[in-house]
This record gives C-alpha cells, sequence and structure tokens, in this order.
C-alpha cells in the first residue's frame, strides 16, 4: 500500500543542506579551524546581527552559516564527504556529533477545504462520522468537571476561543511579556494593532515583514490581539504583551529550517519568553523527532524561552486516519498543540500522539471556525488548523509569565499543562487537555 503521508502531502522534504550539531563546550574558533581544514569556509550568525534577513548570503559566500547560540551549522549541499570526516574522523568527532537534513517548513493549516465546518455541521446535525480505530491510553486519567459548559459560542464580549480558555475572566493580560510569533509575518497596519510595541524582522529574501499570506496575523492576533476594531469583539489572549514577529516563511507560505533558526536567534537574543511556531512538516508512522531542533528545545528552556508549536493537520479522523504529530512539534522538549472545536471535541485534522519515544500531543487550544485578525484587504478571516490552536497557548503562556514573573520556563509548561481543563478524550489527542488562562 502507497504511504498516504506522501499523497496527502506531495510537499517538498528535504532542501539538501545538512544540520550539524557540534558539543556546546566547543570553542568557536575550534569549530572553524576544524571546518576549514576539512576545506570548508563557514560564516557565524554574529555576521548578521544587524541585517538577519542577509544570513542567506553565507550559502552563496561561504559553505554554510554556524548558529552560535545553538551549537548548529547549517552546510551547503554536495559537501557530504566533508561533512562525513568531520562527524566521523578521530581528530573531529569529537566536536561534531552528528548531521541530519534540512527540511522544509510549511505554514500548517487545515488542508481539507471546510474540514473543520463540515465536522462542526455533523455533530449540529448528530450525523457519526465514521468510527476511527482505537487508540492505547495508559488507562483513566483525571475526570472532566461536569459543571464546565459543554461548549461555546461567538457573543457580543468575545469569539468562542477566548470563552474557552476562559481568557475573558482572567485579570491577566500578558503585560510586557516579549512574545514571538515565527511564521509569515505580519499585516503592520492592521488597525487593531496601532498602539502595540511591536518589533519585526524579515528573514525571507527579497520579503519584507508584511504579510501577504494571511497566515502570520491570524496566529498574532490569536496569541497577542485584543478587541476587533469593527465590533469589539475581543479575539486574541494577551492584549498588552510586547510583539515579535520574525518573518521565517514566504508570502507562499514555505521556509526552510536555517531561516527558522535564524529567528529563534533573533527571538531569543530579543529575551523572547515564548516562541509561537504554526509551521512544521509531516512526519510519518514510526518516524523519530529531529535530535536538532530537541537540543534547541532543550537549551531554549534552561535559557528563559518556552517553544510550542502546532502538532499538524494531516489527520482525516472522520475516515478513521489518525496521523503523528508533525516536525519539530515532536520533540519532547517543544510543547505540541491540538486542536479541538466548540463543543470540545478533537478536531477532524488534528494530528495525534501515536508515535513513540517523542511526539505526544502535551496540550489542546481552540482550532476550529477561529476568528483573528487577517491579511489586507479582508482584516479578519476565520481559519481552522493545530496553526490557531498553537497561538492560543503561547498567549496563556505570556499571562502565566506576567502571573509568575521569576518562573522559568519549564515552570511555565508545568503550569499550563497542570491548570488545563480536562477534557473526555484520550490523552494522544489532546494532552493534559484544554488551556486555560490564570484567574
Amino acid at each position: 500500500m502507497a504511504d498516504q503521508s506522501t499523497n496527502q502531502d506531495p510537499k517538498p522534504e528535504f532542501t539538501g543542506r545538512r544540520l550539524v550539531m557540534y558539543t556546546p563546550e566547543a570553542k568557536l574558533r575550534s569549530i572553524e579551524k576544524a571546518a576549514e581544514d576539512a576545506s570548508l569556509r563557514l560564516a557565524t550568525s554574529s555576521d548578521f546581527k544587524s541585517h538577519e534577513e542577509d544570513y542567506v548570503k553565507a550559502f552563496s559566500e561561504a559553505d554554510g552559516i554556524i548558529f552560535e547560540r545553538f551549537g548548529v551549522a547549517v552546510i551547503n549541499e554536495n559537501h557530504d564527504s566533508e561533512i562525513g570526516a568531520l562527524t566521523t574522523s578521530a581528530r573531529t568527532k569529537d566536536l561534531f556529533l552528528y548531521d541530519e537534513p534540512e527540511r522544509f517548513l510549511y505554514a500548517i493549516e487545515s488542508q481539507a477545504a471546510g474540514g473543520g465546518f463540515w465536522q462542526w455541521l455533523m455533530r449540529l446535525l448528530g450525523i457519526s462520522p465514521k468510527p476511527k480505530p482505537p487508540v492505547p491510553t495508559p488507562g483513566p486519567g483525571p475526570q472532566p468537571d461536569p459543571s464546565l459548559p459543554k461548549s461555546f459560542a461567538d457573543d457580543s464580549k468575545a469569539y468562542w476561543g477566548v470563552h474557552a480558555v476562559r481568557a475573558l475572566s482572567s485579570r491577566f493580560t500578558g503585560k510586557n511579556i516579549p512574545i514571538a510569533i515565527l511564521d509569515t509575518g505580519f499585516l503592520l497596519s492592521h488597525p487593531d494593532f496601532q498602539t502595540r510595541v511591536i518589533s519585526s524582522k524579515s528573514f525571507i529574501p527579497g520579503e519584507e515583514v508584511n504579510d501577504l499570506n494571511g497566515h502570520g496575523t491570524h496566529c498574532t492576533g490569536n496569541a497577542a490581539g485584543g478587541l476587533r476594531g469593527s465590533n469589539q469583539i475581543r479575539y486574541g489572549v494577551s492584549f498588552e504583551s510586547n510583539i515579535f514577529i520574525g518573518k521565517v516563511l514566504s508570502n507562499a507560505g514555505s521556509g526552510a529550517d536555517s531561516g527558522i533558526l535564524a529567528g529563534l536567534d533573533w527571538a531569543m537574543t530579543n529575551g523572547c519568553k515564548v516562541v509561537s511556531m504554526s509551521l512544521g512538516a509531516a512526519v510519518r508512522p514510526g518516524q523519530s523527532y529531529s535530535r536538532i531542533y530537541e537540543d534547541i528545545g532543550k537549551r531554549a528552556l534552561a535559557n528563559g524561552t518556552l517553544i510550542i508549536a502546532a502538532a499538524g493537520n494531516e489527520s482525516r479522523r472522520s475516515s478513521g486516519d489518525i496521523r503523528p504529530v508533525g516536525h519539530p512539534a515532536n520533540c519532547p522538549s517543544i510543547m505540541a498543540v491540538a486542536a479541538i472545536d466548540r463543543f470540545l471535541k478533537v478536531a477532524d485534522f488534528s494530528c495525534g500522539g501515536i508515535n513513540d519515544g517523542g511526539g505526544e500531543v502535551n496540550i489542546a487550544g481552540p482550532g476550529v471556525a477561529v476568528m483573528s485578525s487577517y491579511k489586507a484587504p479582508q482584516q479578519y478571516a476565520s481559519l481552522n488548523g493545530t496553526s490557531m490552536a498553537t497561538p492560543f497557548v503561547s498567549g496563556v503562556a505570556a499571562q502565566l509569565w506576567e502571573q509568575n514573573p521569576n518562573a522559568s520556563a519549564t515552570d511555565i509548561w508545568n503550569k499550563l499543562v497542570q491548570n488545563a481543563r480536562k477534557l473526555d478524550l484520550p490523552a494522544s489527542d489532546v494532552g493534559a487537555g484544554l488551556v486555560q488562562s490564570p484567574q
């Protein structure tokens, strides 16, 4: 049988470059010297601190680039023999630990047109989807609170997602907490954000931060938006946070690991507490997570930054097809977010924790028929996806940091999980449950 993930996602998987992890204890000059001895000329990320989008020049003017913060080198294609020498020779294998291919990454959107709507309509009409195969669970967990609402609706105060995460009743607004949204950019002229503190940088050559795709603007609104200008209905969570927009995906919605690393480096340099990434690549059943991204996730946590990523939209649960959590959300040190609808059911497209050794879902957020800010000229749109769920979790993380200013990134992770609303669903579908704002 043909691999269904190939049929569902024909997008290119690898760029041809390689990511090489070197030991964190190594001095930069030692890394550069070893690379030179292997006939590799590598630039360093510090070379483009004032013009981050110029990091791409390293791949034409040199053989690659060293991201010093993460201990990762990205090396051009056609250098496999040199990389092999670095990671296997007795003289350098203690410096260069391992390598893996650089991936393309994409803005994560619901691939089935209207899939979230039809799922909602079937539930409204009482039509049951096709049964899905049972997913093993570790046994009964905490039971849902029967006194809490079982569904949510848009009203004159807020859209349903804001109600579901209890952001409307929270006294925390994420005030002054720096949140980075790494995505397709942002509509900087959006009327709802003209009084906000926004820093931005494009890592896509030839493209400005301005978002012609809409995906990044929508995600930013969920995490950090406030009131919709035309009707004053609230659609965002941390509306007093400081926003950092890293354009790491093109207006067509695609990018590569090297651009993501550059954006992460920029976000952490600017002290961002939360990095929201509604991007990724599909993972096959049984496929392991990226060791590079797992090491980056660990370093980020140790240095006070929580990376939150979308679980992916490759599933077709109504047809019994559950796909594994995608890259890089499948890394144990990156928080993976699933999507639920307004009836607190897992979204049809939301990926599940079916791969062993990592790849679990950690938490869930609103991800079906989510209204938020959008590109011009629409300025607002209702979208489906784990992409929409992820910034809800990121916005709540900022609220928690406002509440607990001395907390570590691991503390905030634990609080997100501990405070989540328990759902009558397997942990493999929704993790700890629905994210909840601190009260």
